[in-house]
Order: C-alpha cells, then structure tokens, then sequence
C-alpha cells in the first residue's frame, strides 16, 4: 500500500485547573483583542478609500473610473513603498549571512531613490552598519504603508499589521497599545491578525462572486467571552508542542496540562518518526477547553495519484482532480495501487440526504444487512429538547449580565456542546464507513434550508467529512451538480415526472406504472447520474455502460438475442 504525507488534527479534550484555565482564557482574549485590532486597520483604510470614491462618483465619474483615479492617486506611494520595501528585504538577507536579492527594476520615477538605496548598502557592506540600516528601513517602511493605510491607497495584510502592532505595542491603552502583551505567548497575536486577514479575504471573494454559496457580510468585531480560540505555533525542528506520556500536553507558555483523553495514538506516530506536529488550535466550548494538534503524518492510503513531469519528478496527490488539473502544463497522470477488497465490492453507492433519513443508500452500509441502506436520524436535539427548553427558560428569568443570568448561560452552553460532541462522533462514523465500504460516494450538491431536522442532522459537515476522508482511505467523493433532477426521475424508465410531489414517501411513475420508495428511487438516480459526471468506471470490476445507460461486463457472455 502507497504512502503519503498528509495532514491530520487530533482533538483532545483538556482537563485543566482553575489557574490554567483563567490562562487559556487570558489567551484566548489576546487573540480576540488581535483580530478587533486587525480589523479596525482594515475597516479604517477602507472607509478611507470608500470616502475617495465617493467623492469622485459625486464629481460625475464613474464607478470603473473612480476606482482608476484612486489607483493612480496612490501610484506614486505604492513604487516608493516598492523600493523601501525592497531595500529592507535585502537588508535582513545580508544580516542573516543569506545572498541579498537581485537589484530590481526601478518603477517610474523612483530611479533616484532605487540607485540611492544600492550605493547606500554598498558603503554599509564596508562599515557593518546593515543592522542600523535595517532599523531604519523597516521604520520607513511602516510610515509609509501608515500615510498609505490612512489615505485608502491599500489596505493592510497580516503581515503589515503585524509590523504595526510592534511599533505600537508598547503604547497605552489609551492609544491602541497592549502593554501587556508580554504575558502570553506572541503567536496569540499573530493567530488573530491571521484569522482577521481570512475573514476580509472571504468577503472581498464574495463581493467579487468568486466564492460560492450565500454572500458573506462585513466582517465583525469579536465580543468578548464568544468564540473563545486561539493558535500556537512553533519550530518543528525544536518542537515544544508535544504529548508528555499519554495524558498530558505541553503547550508554549501554557506548560503542561493534562487531557481526558489518552494521546497514545499521535504520542507513538511521533516516537516512531512517523508524524511531525505543527501548531495546535485551543478552543473553548460550552464548560470544556479541546486541543486539536495538527500535525504531517506519514499515512498509508490504497490509491493515490503522481503527476509525473516531462522532466521525470513525481508529485503525488491524494485524489485525482488536482493531479489533472497539474498536468495540464505538461506531464501525464498515473494512478498508484487500487481500492481495497472492501471498496471495490462496494463499487459506486448514491447518497441521498434528505429530512426523513439521514441518508439513503443504493447499496447498504453492510452487505449482511439490507436494513442498513436507510440511515435514521440520530435524534440529538429531540433528546435534549426539554433539557435545552427548561434551561433556556432558566436563563430567560435571569437579569441580564448578573451572576444568575451568567451560571444559566453556562448551562444553556453546556447542553448545546453536548449535542454536538454526539453529533459530530455520529457523523465521523457515517462518513469512514461511506469512505471505506465504497469506491466511490456520490450526493447532491444541496441547498440547505432552514428545516431543523436537516440543521440537526448537519449535512454540511457529513459533506466536509466525506471530502477529506474519501481521499485518505482511497475512494473517491461525487457531487452531482446543483439542478440534477434526482427526486422527478424514475429510476426504472428514466422518465421524468415534474408533477410528483417531493414530501410524498413514495414515487410514482406515470410511464412505466413503477411504485417504488422515493429515497430509493432518489438514491439510484444519483447512481446513474455520477456514472454520466465521471468518466472513470464505477469500480476496478470491470463496468461499464452501454448506450441505454444500462451496467454491462465487457467479458460477460450475451444472453441470446442481445448480439454478439
């Protein structure tokens, strides 16, 4: 079996004391106070741009011309913040003993600044003054994006307002500063200037329609006590990140604390050279602290698919999209080992997802057992409906912000992490016995509603499982596209029925008189339809299809009358 790198996350639920818990709390605050902060540089700068739009709009241009004016406003800034920028890279190169970066092309009108800069290292190469000099950049640098920032001319990355934050960290409160930065550990700040820049990268991508699904909104500011998280980081060459035992976790600047759980599957891949931890995500929810350590882990998985360059390299991919999509420069595609036993006699099975089952199978979960073809719905919420209601009414007699209203608040908190604990350990059994059992997972691409049998059941999460899991253990995951008509088809005929009613349990063919179950019917017409999207075979038996889209064996004897 062919073997891969790939990254996975271990969740561990902590159990610290009271004193390690207010620190994770002190960190998870830090990383709230470093998004708002990020945030607010973003929301200024672009306020400010807005502001030069407008203007221009209300001067009787247009929209595409507005935003040209802008851009040429800021040219000017942007080449000399190019050559400053520039200078300071090569700066810190020299500084670190590494080749300084090749001269550069001067923009336009910035060939003074750009041969003033080079004679400028060239005298510090003699005296050692690089450090000082680089001091001085990297100040020029910041005043510059600064005067950029303010004037809307661009607006700042995580890499920029972290350079901010080092000037200004050691102000006030007052003015923006944080004093206290030095009790918890620095990538408290740099996790949140990350998590800012990924939420304003969403937004501008919805704006633009490149991302898919419903439209974000702004982004918002962070209250205090909600979504408590932050990330830690550290040199995996010197790693502090790891399992002390089996139940304990040593965390940077947190020490050691001790998990429920037991870390003896990740601490014996790590002993064995066999996984590399990365960062590790803390995360609050409900009464509980979670761990999730990400880390490379040297995994077998059944297939797996090389790209293979002209120039002979090979560079292996877990599913097969991405490895077509490299070698669309050049190269070719090959496929390394095949699908378990288990997979293949599995072969294609349709999902259909839906609100009376969880999901319906074309071929059941286990081949002993038809009745596993339907998966129910785990009732989570219904279990826990009068638990939640009673707390909820609890807390509803609570005045707000008081001692009461916060101990009925932990409680109404507690009931919905309990839920999704269940809900998630339900599904990650559903998803790897979809992705083990079968070589190929096909389901709609759905539209969810706003029904609380199908949020209960949480679709969208079974849909991210499938995706990763169906690579890791070597079947492929199907998504028909949006439209397909899989509930107003007949799986027998192929007729469609337009006026069959989608809440009726069973499916009615006016053509071919067929009275079947209507997930059933659901779950075979996504079957025939992941047979038309893709063009590889069902499974490594040797299927395929004929004109009338019927299964056929190609060594397989033909009844007679069927031709030769």
């Amino acid at each position: 079996m062919p073997k891969t790198e790939v990254l996975r996350a271990y969740r561990f639920a902590l159990d610290p004391s009271d004193a390690e818990r207010a620190t994770l709390s002190r960190y998870a605050g830090a990383c709230r106070w470093a998004y708002n902060y990020a945030l607010a540089k973003k929301t200024q700068a672009h306020q400010a741009w807005a502001d030069r739009r407008t203007a221009y709009l209300e001067a009787g241009l247009s929209e595409a011309e507005a935003k040209q004016r802008i851009k040429a406003d800021g040219a000017e800034l942007t080449d000399r913040i190019k050559v400053w920028d520039h200078h300071r890279k090569s700066l810190t190169l020299t500084v670190a003993g590494k080749p300084p970066l090749p001269e550069m092309q001067p923009p336009a009108g910035q060939e003074t600044l750009v041969h003033r800069l080079v004679a400028v290292r060239a005298d510090a190469a003699e005296t050692t003054r690089e450090r000082e000099l680089l001091a001085e950049a990297r100040a020029t640098v910041n005043a510059l994006k600064t005067k950029a920032f303010r004037a809307g001319f661009r607006t700042p990355t995580a890499t920029d307002t972290s350079a901010l934050w080092r000037v200004e960290r050691d102000l006030p409160k007052e003015q923006r500063g944080s004093p206290w930065w030095r009790e918890v550990n620095v990538y408290c700040f740099t996790s949140g200037f990350d998590r800012a820049q990924v939420a304003w990268n969403h937004w501008q991508d919805s704006l633009a329609g490149r991302h898919a699904g419903r439209r974000h909104g702004y982004p918002r500011f962070k209250k205090k006590g909600h979504a408590e998280s932050f990330t830690l980081f550290h040199d995996v060459k010197r790693p502090i990140i790891r399992l002390e035992g089996y139940r304990r976790l040593v965390m940077p600047g947190l020490g050691s604390i001790r998990i429920h759980n037991s870390g003896k599957r990740l601490a014996l891949l790590v002993d064995g050279g066999q996984a590399v931890i990365q960062s590790v995500t803390v995360t609050r929810g409900g009464h509980r602290w979670y761990a999730s350590v990400l880390a490379k882990v040297q995994q077998n998985v059944p297939l797996l698919w090389e790209h293979v360059h002209d120039d002979g390299t090979r560079t292996r991919y877990l599913s097969r999209t991405p490895a077509e999509e490299a070698a669309e420069n050049g190269g070719r595609v090959e496929r390394i080992g095949r699908p378990t036993a288990r997979q293949r006699a599995g072969g294609l099975v349709g999902v259909d997802l839906g609100s009376h089952y969880l999901a319906a199978l074309s071929s059941p979960l286990d081949p002993a057992d038809p009745a596993t073809a339907l998966v129910q719905h785990p009732p989570l919420l219904a279990d826990s409906l009068a638990k939640l209601s009673k707390a909820q009414r609890a807390m509803s007699r609570c005045q707000q912000g008081s001692g009461r209203w916060r101990k009925a608040t932990a409680r109404v908190s507690r009931v919905h992490q309990q839920i999704t604990v269940r809900r998630a350990s339900y599904l990650h059994g559903l998803s790897k016995k979809l992705a083990t059992g079968f070589t190929h997972v096909a389901i709609e691409d759905l539209d969810l509603t706003t029904n609380r049998h199908l949020l209960d059941a949480g679709l969208g999460n079974l849909r991210k499982k499938l995706a990763y899991k169906t690579a890791w253990y070597g079947s492929q995951l199907v998504v028909l596209d949006q439209g397909e008509p899989v509930t107003s088809t007949c799986a027998k005929c192929k007729k469609r029925n337009p006026s069959s009613d989608p809440s009726c349990s069973t499916f009615h063919c006016p053509s071919c008189g067929a009275v079947v179950h209507r997930h059933q019917n659901s779950a075979a017409n996504i079957v025939d339809a992941a047979h038309r999207q893709f063009k590889t075979v069902a499974s490594d038996r040797g299927e395929t299809q004929n004109a009338r889209r019927a299964t056929g064996s190609p060594g397989a004897r033909k009844a007679p009358g069927q031709g030769a």
